[in-house]
């Protein structure tokens, strides 16, 4: 069959729930094909059908698929489906069961005939349902990725930055939608981080760029790699190594002018006459963080940098016994000098579609939209304000549409009272008052049609995250990042 194009909903536990897009109609071939192309990252496929909207031979294709289980919604009775079925008829029997059946890391695969059956069904399951949502598209993703790709030497490694919630899209599907693309690493902040990648089933080689010593057993259990970047965490590192009796992989971080962490390139030579005497460390690469690779001005300290780099990279392994891999460019490293892609390069923010450099802009593709529902539409009357503080002062016969979503959520209370737009029917409507902690106001005073449960975009396409971090006077990482933990995070994706 040809390309179809699903809905994931990130859920808690590791697992997903699938869909075809609201408004498509049922097709239980384009779920199950999209089955066949993902792994289960170590859990079960299960398929949860609407009994009414099946077709009449349904039970034909799943004998050569991947599905593990079947749950049939408005069955009366249990089903031959090839593999264990689970005959569901009512809200009452569809509560007790979830409630009593514990999943991870299992793809739920909703097949429904209409949208309310298939919000029910999450419901029933335990998917997130709050109105925000974070459209998260990992097609766009995966070209952000061959974008920057194509300008590296053919064979150069690439780690991807998933810290942070993979700056906001949701660390687990990013994790394993890069994992797909092939990527070589994933690098993480914290070890916390690593170990949910892990027990979501995510199996490449993961970076933690921030090493603490009191997560050793994560480091342990999870198959992580620390970044080492002094004498006193190497030493403590290795000391416990010695006392567990474990191998492991290490990065080593040098500071050739961010001054944020790293060893002195000078140090280069007892670094690598320390670890040539350990028995259970390895270097898996060395690095150097670039501290303006954005901005054309800094050039000539940039350049600096590398010739650090370069210099420290040599003197390390002339004392190792070996070369280490070396990496230094970042997402604005790649864009304008990909010429130092050297043996791998760690993209961050470039993958996710926002490029400070403006070299590959035009080339990339949004990833994030940050949207919201109407909850309520009113016309203000004399002497009416809107929000705390009054501080919303319309004019008579305004209509305010108030949306689901706030500082909590992303929406930082900086873009109250006009500082911000958001989209709403392909015009932007400013914020009226001040933004609260679940909810904001906007005067669509002059958008016809809006009412309860029409869409807003607070940045994506339009506003975009570069528009809206000028408003705040930041930067798209931070954007991204706001966006809060109770966001549903839904990832479409085309296979």
């Amino acid at each position: 069959m040809g390309p179809v194009q699903v809905e994931i909903i990130g859920g808690e536990n590791g697992n997903a729930y699938v869909r075809l897009p609201v408004g498509s109609p049922p097709q239980l071939e384009g779920l199950l094909h999209y089955a066949q192309q993902r792994p289960a990252y170590g859990g079960h496929c299960v398929l949860v059908a609407d009994g009414e909207a099946l077709p009449e031979n349904w039970q034909s294709p799943l004998q050569e698929r991947t599905v593990d289980q079947v749950i049939g919604w408005r069955f009366k009775e249990e089903v031959s489906a090839g593999r264990p079925f689970v005959a569901l008829n009512s809200p009452v029997a569809a509560r007790q069961y979830f409630s009593k059946h514990q999943f991870a890391n299992t793809l739920f695969l909703v097949h429904a005939g209409d949208e309310p059956t298939c919000t029910d069904l999450l419901g029933y399951m335990g998917a997130p349902l709050h109105q925000a949502t974070l459209q998260v598209d990992l097609d766009a993703l995966h070209h952000n990725l061959e974008v920057h790709r194509s300008v590296l030497t053919p064979g150069t490694s690439v780690a991807v930055m998933v810290k942070a919630n993979a700056y906001g899209a949701g660390l687990i599907e990013t994790g394993r939608a890069l994992e797909r693309a092939g990527v070589d690493y994933l690098a993480v902040a914290y070890a916390d981080e690593g170990l949910q990648l892990r027990r979501a089933g995510v199996e490449c080689p993961i970076m933690v760029l921030k090493t603490e010593l009191a997560a050793f057993e994560h480091f342990v259990q999870g198959r992580l790699e620390p970044v080492v970047y002094h004498f006193p965490l190497l030493k403590a590192l290795a000391g416990l190594l010695e006392e567990h009796q474990v191998d492991m992989p290490v990065h080593l971080e040098f500071n050739t002018g961010m001054n944020r962490l790293g060893f002195e390139p000078e140090e280069a030579r007892p670094v690598g006459e320390f670890i040539g005497r350990q028995a259970h460390i390895r270097v898996a690469t060395a690095f150097a963080h670039l501290a303006a690779s954005g901005a054309p001005q800094h050039d000539r300290f940039t350049e600096q940098q590398m010739a650090k780099f370069t210099a420290a990279c040599t003197e390390l392994d002339r004392h190792l016994g070996y070369r280490a891999p070396r990496h230094l460019l970042n997402s604005g490293g790649v864009a304008r000098f990909p010429q130092y892609d050297m043996d791998m390069v760690r993209l961050g923010i470039g993958v996710y579609g926002a490029d400070e450099t403006s070299v590959l802009q035009t080339k990339l593709r949004t990833v994030m939209q940050l949207q919201a529902c109407i909850s309520q539409v009113r016309t203000l009357q004399a002497g009416e304000t809107v929000g705390y503080s009054r501080a919303g002062q319309l004019p008579v016969g305004s209509k305010v549409a108030t949306l689901g979503i706030g500082y909590a959520d992303g929406v930082p209370r900086a873009l109250s009272r006009g500082r911000h737009k958001v989209l709403i029917n392909g015009q932007l409507a400013p914020i009226a008052g001040n933004v609260c902690m679940d909810m904001c106001m906007v005067d669509v005073t002059h958008i016809p049609d809006v009412e309860a449960g029409s869409l807003a975009t607070i940045f994506g396409a339009e506003p975009t995250v570069e528009v809206t971090a000028e408003r705040l006077g930041t930067i798209p990482y931070e954007v991204f990042t706001n966006v809060g933990p109770r966001v549903r995070r839904i990832y479409r994706e085309t296979v």
